[in-house]
């Protein structure tokens, strides 16, 4: 667990380094208290969504079998979302990286399901969205990562 802790670690680093737009790719990551959750089957994830521990900002649940599909993690990813009513997933695999400022946003190497409380991503992405934070993210990464996920929130 140690090893990915530690890349889970230096993934968050790298997203609060400043880019060339003037902003982190994650301002709000460094300040996040996680943990790293292994779960066994989809229903443990969900209840992981469902039941939201709000002693931490962000689990970090990944799959023991990190052979998994990208078709099977956005199914549980959707459902999750589904699942949890205090709760946004987002999912970050390997095969579907993000990028923002031509710098890939994804840790690269796990199937990572990252559980957030949806107030709290919501009021951080407010305040972003009054910024010129999103300005050099292209329409498909803000609709995936941004209203997809929740049709409360509006886009740009």
């Amino acid at each position: 667990m140690k090893i990915i802790s530690d890349h889970v670690d230096n993934w968050i680093d790298r997203l609060t380094k400043i880019q060339k737009s003037g902003h982190p790719i994650c301002p709000f990551a460094k300040k996040a208290k996680y943990w790293i959750y292994p779960y066994e089957d989809r229903a443990s994830l969900g209840l992981k969504a469902s039941f939201y521990d709000s002693s931490f900002d962000l689990y970090v649940c990944l799959p023991t079998n990190q052979f998994m599909s990208l078709e099977d993690a956005k199914y549980l990813e959707a459902n999750c979302n589904r699942l949890g009513k205090d709760t946004i997933t987002l999912l970050d695999h390997p095969d579907d990286p993000g990028y923002i400022d031509d710098i890939c946003t994804s840790n690269g190497k796990y199937v990572i399901f990252l559980i957030q409380s949806k107030k709290g991503l919501l009021d951080a992405r407010s305040l972003l969205r009054k910024s010129s934070y999103y300005d050099n993210w292209s329409e498909d990464y803000y609709e995936k990562i941004v209203g997809t996920n929740n049709d409360t929130l509006p886009l740009r």
